[in-house]
């Protein structure tokens, strides 16, 4: 096995175009794991804002974003992105598969920078098959985009840092503001790089007057000035919408399992009281060799190679701490697996580069046998993946409104509409509107609260705004929403119903998705 690994070895150091071979073969295998389970799982609500928001002109998405948490930016690639290819669900979301390989190309190029080719590419081998990354390249939301913005900036950084030369810092300010554009959440990347530039220029052995001088240098004042400048526009809206996260929302406490819940889903896409019997055994081997290896990498690095795997631990580990520092009394919480994406990049590198330099004593098998672990855990996760799909963590909840629209297309004769009980799930059936059977809301039961319902409110998109009219219209609807209830109850008790049909879900056992006919009778 040495003497294999030796040949394997030496022929890659004699021909680079293998690294280019490899990253192609790389991303094709990726590209197919996405696409594969890309078209499976209904659209869920995160998604359906994508989708429906996409559908409004530039200046409106940003108008109704800016009532809701996010910023503009991904929702305009999106809409351009749609024109081209279609509004399927297969389109919408192979955007973030474009934007996931986007992001593996970028952090092969940063792991072969910062610490060479092997390092590329075991890096390479953890992102192709991440269960984390495959299950947000396969969602209509802006997760891969930061990520692969995130790889961008860390690049022209390093490359800035080391040519000095102004256009790689105003490039790199152009890309965090491009970041916080994209996702508030960018934000711990950037505050991971301003740690990592103290930490650097602490090691420069400075007094402090000189420290400060060094550390607001004129590259950082332009790149960071710049980023801000180019913000300024959008800083309002994030100000409200501050107001609005920490006014109460919808994420749950932070608490210690938020931070085990990022490695457990990191390798199997399961909370971690989910890794259980054998595979919490070898998570936790895994752990100990990564314990061992990593002073035997740091010491084994080069005085460059240590500055840029401290850049590399900043990114993976600080950011994710900074989030849950900001989860804390009196805030409220933040802390999502998946707004750390960008992070989770940073992780394939910092396991990468940790167990290739840190273990080069070793023997050949025993260097090779925590990589296989690694591969193990994430073939499971993508396993994972697929089985639970879209399923909401927060809420408990599987996802099957196309199921239950698909259910009653089925059922019902043409010309019979379905009408949803909340905007909730209007947002999540639209998307399987047709002609046969049109998709509507109340308007009146409508309590437009949340600025994710202004699209809503200010448009007769679907509306329902006559309800007697509409029951004159429609002597029969299906009416449908999640419920477990026997039925879905009737927004007037003068509604006769006629049956109920639901959707059986095999992964909770339990059938919540359902839709009752209901006959209105002559008032």
């Amino acid at each position: 096995m040495k003497k294999s690994i030796s040949t394997i070895a030496q022929f890659m150091s004699k021909h680079r175009w293998v690294d280019s071979v490899a990253l192609v073969l790389g991303l094709a295998i990726f590209a197919t794991i996405a696409l594969i389970n890309a078209p499976n799982a209904s659209i869920w609500f995160d998604e359906a804002f994508s989708t429906y928001i996409s559908q409004f002109s530039f200046i409106e998405i940003a108008q109704f974003t800016a009532a809701d948490v996010h910023p503009p930016v991904y929702y305009w690639f999106l809409k351009v992105w749609t024109s081209l290819f279609g509004t399927t669900e297969l389109a919408f979301r192979s955007m973030s598969i474009l934007f996931g390989a986007a992001a593996i190309v970028g952090a092969f190029f940063l792991a072969r920078r910062f610490f060479g080719r092997k390092v590329a590419w075991v890096t390479l081998l953890f992102l192709i098959i991440s269960p984390i990354l495959i299950r947000y390249s396969d969602e209509t939301r802006m997760y891969t985009m930061a990520a692969t913005i995130a790889m961008a900036a860390t690049l022209v950084l390093a490359k800035g840092e080391e040519a000095k030369k102004k256009r790689w810092w105003v490039l790199y300010g152009i890309l965090a503001s491009l970041g916080m554009w994209t996702h508030y959440f960018t934000a711990v990347v950037w505050i991971a790089h301003w740690v990592w530039h103290a930490i650097v220029v602490s090691g420069r052995g400075v007094a402090v007057k000189q420290w400060l001088k060094q550390f607001f240098s004129l590259n950082w004042i332009l790149a960071y000035g710049l980023a801000v400048a180019l913000y300024i526009p959008w800083i309002p809206s994030l100000l409200s919408q501050t107001k609005t996260v920490q006014s109460g929302f919808w994420i749950g406490p932070a608490g210690p399992d938020s931070l085990t819940n990022y490695v457990t889903n990191f390798f199997f896409y399961l909370e971690h009281n989910q890794v259980i019997g054998w595979w919490a055994l070898v998570l936790f081997v895994l752990i100990a060799f990564v314990i061992l290896a990593i002073p035997r990498a740091y010491k084994s690095l080069s005085a460059k190679e240590k500055r840029n795997y401290l850049l590399i631990v900043a990114m993976a580990w600080l950011a994710p701490l900074v989030l849950f520092l900001l989860s804390l009394p009196p805030l409220s919480s933040v802390f999502v697996e998946r707004y750390l994406i960008p992070s989770m990049v940073a992780l394939s590198i910092f396991f990468a580069v940790t167990l290739v330099v840190g273990t080069k004593k070793w023997k050949p098998w025993l260097r090779v046998f925590p990589i296989i672990l690694v591969v193990g855990m994430m073939i499971f996760g993508i396993t994972n993946v697929y089985k639970y799909g879209n399923f909401n963590k927060n809420s408990n909840t599987h996802i099957l409104s196309r199921e239950i629209v698909q259910k009653v297309q089925a059922e019902a004769p043409a010309g019979i509409p379905i009408v949803a009980n909340s905007p909730w799930i209007f947002y999540e059936a639209i998307f399987y509107n047709t002609a046969e059977h049109p998709i509507y809301f109340i308007d009146e039961a409508t309590d437009y609260i949340y600025g994710s319902l202004d699209m809503l409110r200010d448009r007769d998109l679907h509306k329902i705004k006559d309800l007697d009219q509409f029951k004159k219209d429609n002597p029969v609807i299906w009416y449908i929403g999640n419920t477990t209830e026997v039925d879905v109850a009737p927004y007037q008790d003068s509604w006769q119903k006629v049956r109920t049909v639901g959707v059986y879900d095999d992964l909770t056992k339990k059938e919540v998705y359902k839709a009752t006919e209901y006959r209105f009778s002559e008032e």
